[in-house]
């Protein structure tokens, strides 16, 4: 079979959490960690969302001192990475990475919890870098239940409601990921751009909190959004093992319920303690493109999937 080139765009990792290891280099290969630049030339992504997730830290002070401790490292990263790699804060840096065939790194805050409750934060966080924010990271926080709250039946908060307008106004995307369903219903409706849900996968093959139903994925793609499929084997399977037809199963499914152009990927690399077998780390994408063309998908949707999908969803939403 005809090896698939496609640049992949990879909506969701926590590599950031492994900046603080003395052992990890993100310039050279590790044994350690999911993603290291090497291993991201290797894999062919192009664009790779960083997150920022302050929830589940405890010893860095408050969510906005722990988030600013990880923008520091990241521009630090990027310092001495050099021509490699480049920040992505409006459409046109996509444009120019791709053109120099540099790895675009796009900043996110996985859980708003660093605003700490602070909308005024939020120009503060746009003008380091921040262009991707999603309300909550699983529980109740100012702005939003999670999908841990879900038994109580919230939704947005009215500061909530303030947060995505202001996001919209600024041109920062609104990821839908770890939400209750009722804030993720309020969310859709007011959301006047396309939404990203950057790491889940579908309820109706693995039921866990943290997927979409298909009635969500529907939703979902009548407002022009994409999901990104992660590779983390209990959104997968329900268990700690999942094997690579097992994760196309969830893209094949995604595709069927809410159309290919609402398919993305997002890995949670860095963030999980298992993957799919056949994807340990970033230089493993060639296997999924396989997969996907051994479903029968053709090298116009897997494009899409690749990355495609996603792009067009940042142009809608960048300044």
């Amino acid at each position: 079979m005809t090896e698939i080139i496609a640049p992949i765009v990879d909506c969701h990792c926590d590599t950031l959490w492994l900046f603080d290891r003395k052992e990890y280099h993100f310039n050279r290969k590790n044994r350690i960690g999911h993603i290291d630049l090497p291993r991201l030339q290797s894999g062919g992504v192009a664009v790779q969302f960083f997150a920022v997730c302050t929830a589940p830290i405890k010893d860095r002070g408050t969510p906005l001192e722990a988030a600013l401790h990880y923008l520091i490292l990241f521009d630090e990263m990027l310092a001495r990475t050099g021509t490699a790699v480049l920040r992505v804060e409006k459409m046109q840096d996509l444009d120019e990475a791709e053109a120099n065939g540099k790895v675009a790194c796009l900043l996110a805050l996985e859980g708003a919890e660093p605003l700490c409750g602070n909308l005024e934060l939020l120009s503060l966080f746009y003008r380091l870098g921040v262009r991707c924010i999603s309300l909550t990271w699983n529980e109740r926080n100012c702005f939003a239940d999670g999908c841990a709250e879900e038994i109580s039946g919230g939704g947005l908060t009215r500061s909530g409601r303030l947060l995505i307008s202001r996001m919209e106004a600024l041109g920062i995307v609104l990821d839908l990921a770890h939400l209750s369903r009722a804030g993720f219903r309020d969310a859709l409706e007011l959301a006047t751009r396309p939404p990203l849900v950057s790491h889940a996968n579908c309820f109706r093959l693995c039921e866990h909190p943290r997927n979409l139903t298909d009635e969500q994925l529907k939703q979902l793609a009548e407002r022009g959004g994409v999901m990104g499929l992660t590779f983390y084997p209990p959104f997968i399977t329900g268990t700690k093992t999942a094997s690579l037809d097992q994760l196309l199963d969830h893209f094949v499914h995604a595709a069927s319920v809410a159309g290919v152009e609402h398919v993305g990927i997002g890995s949670d690399f860095d963030g999980i303690s298992e993957s799919v077998e056949e994807l340990d780390h970033a230089a493993c994408y060639p296997a999924l493109l396989a997969g996907l063309r051994r479903r029968g998908f053709s090298f116009r949707e897997i494009k899409q999937i690749a990355g495609e999908n996603v792009k067009r969803l940042l142009k809608q939403n960048l300044k």
